[in-house]
């Protein structure tokens, strides 16, 4: 009986420390709430302030003269370097989710404000890519060369709506944390769910088996590609964002970006055939649809799809090279990155940057599927 009130002593001792504990840690997380609340205001109120500023200096340019241009020009400098910083405060306070993740989430925080977290779930993202390229891959070679059944064809297509459903929600939540995912591709992940989901419900039919091959072909080519960029493109992107050059939470895309330039271009060629691919089966359901014995209205549908698909790729690829080749690298941004994030000897870190410099600019970065 005295071992059990001893224990039993002892159990209410700790009892006791964790209340406290998680009074502190409610008195904290209240704490951290209104600072969280008061910090958004204030980044509102600065970046209006901003806005007003660059306004004034606009006005003041125009009717400047000597060392008023030069103080000008210098004030221009200072507030945009306060502009990237005012981006890195942003991404550690929680935000309000976009239309879509409100819709699919509801109204839920998904911002992570710890870095560690971040960097967690950019890693399963990339991983959750690889995987399942690796999969769509190894199942369109099985359907193309060796299964004849619709009921697998079924479970293929809805993996693939699965697929593109779960990558558009990761992305907005990336997007959410810091991640610069701009322009065509997050529109043509949608556009690619919507395809993907029109396959699925399109009846066994004289339409479905001439096009089934060519499809099965074509996922498997582009899984593949897709499997071999993104292996690249994660090296290459830790080596950028070791020496500065790159935003931490950048992620690999479906195409082709600047910074690739000097390491992967040997993966245009093989973008430009997907694109190709996706034309060609464009005009195909496009043939396949004038032919009286079709009439399913999954065919023309598809077949716009895969035309825009293959157009918006090919013009926002082309975009990128001639942003490449034509503009000079954003230097304020480039010197922000390389100061925040960079290990590298000042020196090899110049000479690398150089080599990787890259003119998409957070707020006008574009990629392609």
């Amino acid at each position: 009986m005295e071992d059990f009130q001893g224990a039993f002593d002892s159990f209410q001792k700790d009892w006791l420390q964790l209340q406290e504990k998680h009074s502190s840690l409610v008195m904290s997380l209240n704490k951290l709430k209104e600072e969280e609340t008061s910090c958004v205001r204030s980044v509102k109120h600065c970046r209006n302030y901003m806005k007003l500023l660059k306004h004034e200096i606009g006005s003041l340019q125009k009717n400047a003269t000597g060392d008023e241009i030069t103080i000008l020009e210098k004030a221009k400098i200072d507030i945009l370097k306060k502009e990237y910083v005012l981006r890195d405060i942003e991404d550690v306070l929680p935000r309000t989710p976009g239309l879509y993740l409100r819709i699919v989430l509801g109204a839920l925080n998904i911002s992570f404000t710890n870095k560690e977290d971040k960097f967690r779930y950019k890693n399963d993202y990339e991983r959750f890519k690889i995987i399942i390229s690796g999969i769509c891959a190894f199942l369109a070679f099985l359907l193309y060369f060796f299964v004849q059944n619709r009921i697998v064809d079924t479970i293929f297509h809805f993996l693939l709506v699965w697929y593109y459903c779960t990558l558009t929600i990761r992305e907005r939540i990336l997007i959410a944390n810091g991640s610069r995912i701009k322009g065509w591709w997050n529109i043509s992940h949608f556009m690619s769910t919507a395809y993907s989901g029109i396959m699925l419900i399109w009846p066994r039919s004289r339409s479905y088996d001439e096009f089934r091959d060519q499809f099965m072909l074509f996922s498997l080519y582009l899984n593949l590609v897709h499997f071999i960029q993104f292996q690249y493109q994660i090296s290459c992107l830790y080596k950028l964002r070791t020496l500065g050059c790159r935003h931490p939470m950048d992620i690999t895309v479906d195409g082709f970006m600047s910074w690739m330039f000097r390491r992967i271009t040997f993966i245009l060629p093989f973008l430009f055939v997907v694109y190709g691919f996706e034309l060609y089966m464009a005009y195909n359901l496009y043939v396949i649809s004038q032919q009286s014995y079709c009439h399913e209205w999954q065919v023309p549908a598809v077949s716009i799809i895969y035309f825009i698909l293959a157009m918006g790729s090919i013009v926002t690829v082309l975009q990128v090279i001639r942003q490449k080749i034509c503009t000079p690298p954003p230097i304020v941004l480039h010197d922000h990155l390389t100061k925040k994030y960079s290990f590298a000897v000042p020196n090899e870190k110049i000479n690398a940057c150089d080599e990787f410099d890259d003119n998409d600019d957070t707020t006008t970065e574009k990629v392609i599927t």
